[in-house]
């Protein structure tokens, strides 16, 4: 299979040449041509399908199917949006649309991947691209801190919509979580944050995604992940430190892991090439 090594901006522009939209119910689904194997992209908190472009654009032959998740980007918002909602979701979903080669999932689509899977959701092969190993709800770190005050305050009347959606607060959280020196390449991560980064339904939406987000680890279910798992990390990763990302490979029997340096919770953006080729050698081994 070819891997297109052109720089991430480049990479997320051919995504948008080859991409097509065609919804199921109220999910928002774009379909990246491809002749080979179909791929299911799962993207993160607060993103919408544009988060995993630049991978979907380096995998040029495959088959790319990319949702956004429901409440964010162009889908539906649901009843309630929970760690389970977004699983059930998934499970209809991936039943209605697939079979896929290989379901892929990015923090906390890691979670909605692996709640599924531990509720019924029938794969293949899955690929955890810096899946969440602690728990929000009990991490002690500064940043959760300042995450759980922010959502707190989200939920004032007056002016929590204003905070959800500042520009100034996007471009914090995006340079704190940036890591790559390359100009280019943090200009490009930048404007894709100030872009897509508040495009969900309602600060509803956000503050109970953050929630379910919180609430739930990949470890949570390790006795059902069973399968043939590619396990992507970040070394300087803060939000899911590499140490737990370590643990994981260990706890997964059936896991392997490429660990990125000099690469923190924005793999997708920093390092899609290398995950790119990563996923294409998972695909072709038995």
């Amino acid at each position: 299979m070819t891997v297109l090594t052109n720089p991430p901006a480049e990479l997320f522009a051919f995504a948008e040449t080859r991409s097509t939209r065609a919804d199921v119910s109220d999910t928002a689904v774009w379909t990246l041509s491809g002749n080979e194997k179909r791929v299911l992209f799962i993207h993160g908190f607060r993103g919408d399908h544009h988060g995993l472009q630049a991978v979907a654009g380096a995998l040029v032959n495959l088959r790319v199917v990319s949702p956004d998740l429901p409440g964010f980007g162009k889908s539906a918002e649901l009843e309630h949006h929970s760690l389970s909602s977004y699983s059930d979701w998934l499970i209809n979903f991936h039943n209605s649309t697939g079979p896929y080669d290989l379901v892929v999932g990015h923090s906390f689509g890691t979670l909605i991947v692996a709640n599924a899977i531990s509720n019924g959701l029938s794969t293949n092969k899955v690929c955890l691209i810096n899946p969440i190993t602690t728990r929000g709800s009990t991490s002690k770190s500064l940043g959760n801190r300042f995450a759980e005050i922010y959502y707190r305050i989200g939920k004032n009347k007056i002016f929590g919509s204003w905070l959800m959606s500042s520009g100034l607060v996007t471009r914090a959280m995006s340079i704190g979580l940036t890591k790559t020196k390359n100009r280019g390449t943090r200009r490009f991560i930048h404007d894709q944050h100030g872009r897509y980064f508040a495009t969900y339904a309602s600060t509803r939406v956000a503050i109970e995604g953050f929630q379910a987000a919180n609430s739930g680890s990949v470890f949570d279910y390790a006795e059902k992940l069973t399968g043939p798992i590619l396990l992507i990390a970040g070394a300087k990763d803060a939000v899911a430190p590499i140490a737990e990302q370590r643990r994981l490979n260990e706890v997964l029997a059936n896991s392997n892991l490429l660990v990125l340096e000099k690469v923190g919770h924005l793999s997708h953006y920093e390092k899609p090439v290398d995950i790119a080729i990563a996923i294409t050698k998972f695909l072709e081994t038995e």
